[in-house]
């Protein structure tokens, strides 16, 4: 049955659209980029931490808010900026195409290496990423640390844990029971999506006149609470400094229109001048505007905290009436948005960063994740997928960067030529561009806590999968409290509170397991173990969450993500049980689900191993002909993605319990924690705190990707049969899950072929699945790409809940991508 909106763009003639987009390819601006890009070296940028730098000595003093903001326009007032010829929408944190402008002002001295004057001019910024920094640049990171470090929020609540618990907090991250660490600094809403129809409708002229007003309130009431006061001149300081900002850019593109030869760049310049000097300041009027706004939005973010890049969300929805209006009255043609879509898309696809140590392992990567959504529905529940989700979808599949991927919401009416084009991007883009999530689970979801319909069906996702409320500031990962590994809580549990990889004791001691008697018995003390971690946990959080507004501000986000930050007069980090909300995963269920079955089988109903015979193997990591014997019946125990009951009612099992932990957490006064379970590569990050398993993996090893993928190469009954263990385990407590599934790109040759994988997706979400994605790529090509990694720089695959360039990921992780099941149909 066709949805009314696809049953009306039918009747429009939007078919012959979709032929037109299917022929169009990139344009030469768009290779000129690309091999800019390509050919462009990484460098770390420190220009931001000198301007920072200025600002704090110049307003010491001042209050918090107001000094934050100061700062925000210095940098703004100060970046270097640039237009190369191939810019249609213009903008960048540095001048550099791959710079990474660093945030000591934000995280304190968080950059492994940076004091390492014996380095070779460069930095570590990821894993196996290094960017360029000259000796005097190194200096000033020095600089910036002995500046801010002691007086950062992550400083500052690390003593404050260090006060209560001693160094278990600092045990804990060591064992890798919890991430991210206050180093990463990711405090509330740092990857949320502002209020992009709020900016293109009023632009940043209407916020300003909102706190003018409010200031004036504020005085003319007499009121007392001061703190407001600042909040609302900070946003006017830090809205009109983003404007300031756009205008340099306004300025450049006229100066060198003055001096272009080209005519046809002279006009270029000449139209981005013009652009740059209404936008954001002003409504949106045309796509170009409206396009050019939300890059602008998305630089101010990046000024203020560099790392994490806001999300991008539903940008088929918020960009569509400008599309619309331009399109069919003929004032952009489909190559023309094209070009604009796909000039905003590399900018997203190349921002790059300067890692803490916990995130080059959770993350590996060194672009940041960014996400665009397509389809869904409307306020009313209607299918909302439009000519521009079609469009996007395509640009994305030429482009094919590692980021920003595409999730596609999926729902019961939703239109089938999306998922058709959908198919057809992933085939071109091998690594899991775009995921299918379901859009009827996560509105179900949201709505049992207190949500409305329309801001339900409004949602869209981080990076990875969590869907996040618009117009809330969402917690999730911020005050420490991201996710805990319960795989690596298992392994405690059977060591009795202690970590079997760093000799710590950071747990209770719950009893030798060579003493329990019953498997009941280990289960018991398993689950008594996780209640009293991750309540210690949360314990800690609850104090990070007082004191981190001491410490740091974000005036801008704070007045573009949130309309209760302008209405209340208070800073996202001030906590607000009216529009806050929080969010928790628990990682790594299926691994320590796996390894209960097996020692319930092995050791309990069967009898063939002691659990002495199977922790010595454990602990000497199955070596030996005897551990390897261990190990092989570890591995021939019951798997989860097998159909298999055991198996999967144990999955279904412990996350139930472990979602339980969550839920029935008293947040008061704030709303309850959600569960949320994606992926990243927090596999590997995870694996390096958690010793040999009893689910036959080796210490240290990776764990299982996503959140509900089987162990790898031990799914043995096809795509069905994982599909089928996913479904009964349910995972209904969380509002996302992350599956992940491997196919030979050789097989999507095939239409027939890829009709069956849009059916297998259809039918695994009909019946309640919440989210699949897949890697259409050929094992022979991973394994040549390992080889020879400069024949293979684009090739992107799907790790976690991201995709990334295969050749930057550490050899265990592209091992992990190689063993995953390859299925057939």
């Amino acid at each position: 049955m066709k949805s009314a909106n696809a049953e009306k763009m039918l009747e429009a003639g939007v078919t012959g659209h979709f032929k037109e987009i299917d022929a169009l390819e990139l344009s030469d601006r768009i290779h000129r980029w690309k091999d800019a890009r390509n050919t462009a070296q990484f460098r770390v940028c420190v220009e931001r931490e000198k301007l920072a730098m200025k600002s704090w000595k110049e307003s010491e003093g001042e209050d918090i808010e107001l000094r934050r903001a100061l700062l925000f326009k210095e940098i703004a007032e100060g970046s270097p900026i640039d237009i190369l010829d191939f810019d249609l929408i213009v903008g960048r944190p540095s001048k550099g195409l791959l710079d990474a402008v660093t945030e000591t002002d934000v995280a304190g001295d968080h950059i492994p290496g940076v004091w390492d004057d014996s380095a070779d001019d460069v930095l570590d910024m990821t894993m196996h990423i290094k960017g360029g920094l000259s000796k005097e640049d190194r200096k000033v990171l020095q600089d910036a640390a002995r500046c801010f470090h002691k007086q950062s929020a992550p400083a500052r609540v690390t003593d404050a844990w260090r006060r209560v618990v001693g160094t278990w907090s600092d045990d804990m991250d060591e064992a890798k029971l919890r991430d991210p660490w206050l180093s990463a600094a990711f405090f509330p809403a740092a990857v949320m999506a502002p209020l992009w129809s709020h900016v293109l409708e009023g632009g940043l002229r209407s916020f300003i006149e909102k706190a003018k007003e409010k200031v004036r309130r504020f005085i003319e009431t007499e009121q007392t609470e001061i703190d407001r006061l600042y909040f609302w001149q900070a946003s006017i300081i830090t809205c009109e400094a983003l404007i300031a900002y756009a205008h340099r850019y306004a300025r450049l593109a006229r100066e060198m229109a003055k001096k272009e030869s080209n005519e046809k760049r002279k006009q270029e310049l000449v139209r981005i001048a013009e652009v740059c000097e209404w936008v954001p300041e002003h409504p949106a009027r045309t796509f170009h505007e409206a396009v050019q706004s939300i890059h602008f939005i998305y630089l101010g973010k990046i000024l203020e905290q560099p790392t994490y890049p806001p999300v991008i969300g539903r940008a088929d929805q918020f960009l569509w009436p400008y599309f619309e209006k331009d399109f069919y009255a003929g004032k952009v043609t489909l190559p023309e948005a094209a070009e604009l879509l796909a000039c905003v898309v590399g900018h997203l696809g190349s921002h790059t960063f300067v890692a803490n140590a916990d995130f080059r392992e959770s993350h590996q990567v060194s672009y940041g994740i960014n996400l665009i959504n397509v389809g869904g529905v409307d306020q009313d529940g209607k299918d909302a997928s439009n000519l521009l989700s079609y469009l996007l979808l395509h640009v994305v599949g030429l482009l094919n960067l590692s980021t920003p991927s595409v999730g596609v919401q999926w729902h019961k009416d939703v239109a089938p030529w999306l998922l058709d084009k959908a198919f057809d991007t992933n085939v071109k883009t091998k690594g899991g561009t775009p995921l299918f999530e379901n859009g009827d689970h996560v509105v179900a979801s949201l709505l049992k806590g207190d949500v409305s319909d329309k801001d339900a069906r409004d949602w869209y996702s981080l990076g990875c999968v969590t869907p996040m409320i618009s117009n809330r500031v969402d917690h999730y990962g911020a005050e420490g409290l991201g996710a805990f590994n319960v795989a690596g809580i298992f392994d405690v549990t059977m060591h009795n509170g202690v970590s079997a990889v760093t000799g710590k004791k950071v747990g209770l001691e719950t009893g030798d397991p060579r003493n329990f008697q019953s498997f009941e018995e280990l289960y018991g003390a398993f689950k008594k173990q996780l209640e009293f971690i991750v309540g210690r946990l949360f314990w800690l959080a609850s104090i990070a969450l007082k004191e981190n507004e001491r410490y740091i501000r974000f005036p801008f986000l704070s007045t573009v993500v949130a309309e209760g930050c302008m209405e209340y007069g208070e800073d996202l980090m001030t906590p607000n049980p009216a529009y806050h909300t929080f969010l928790l995963t628990d990682r790594a269920i299926v691994d320590a689900a796996d390894s209960l079955v097996a020692i319930k089988k092995l050791v309990f109903d069967e009898g063939r191993l002691t659990m002495t015979e199977l922790l010595e193997a454990l602990d000497a990591n199955f070596a030996g002909e005897r551990g390897e014997e261990i190990r092989q019946m570890c591995l021939s125990a019951p798997k989860f993605g097998n159909d298999i009951d055991e198996a999967d009612l144990m999955v279904r099992d412990l996350g139930a319990f472990s979602g339980n932990i969550i839920s029935s957490y008293d947040n008061s006064p704030y709303p309850r924690f959600r569960i949320s379970r994606e992926g990243l590569s927090w596999h590997y990050y995870g694996g390096l705190g958690v010793g040999a398993l009893p689910n036959g993996r080796k210490s240290l090893e990776p764990l299982n990707d996503g959140s509900i993928s089987p162990m790898r190469g031990m799914d043995k009954r096809g795509p069905t049969g994982v599909i089928r263990s996913v479904l009964k385990a349910g995972f209904e407590e969380s509002s996302a899950t992350v599956l992940n599934q491997k196919f030979p790109a050789s097989l999507m040759r095939s239409a027939e072929n890829r009709g069956k994988l849009v059916k297998l997706t259809e039918a695994f979400m009909k019946n309640g699945g919440q989210h699949i994605q897949y890697n259409l790529v050929d094992f022979e090509e991973l394994m040549d790409a390992k080889a020879r990694p400069d024949d293979h720089k684009d090739l992107v695959v799907r790790i976690g809940g991201f995709s990334a360039y295969f050749v930057e990921l550490s050899p265990s992780i592209q091992d992990d991508v190689i063993d995953r099941s390859e299925q057939g149909l």
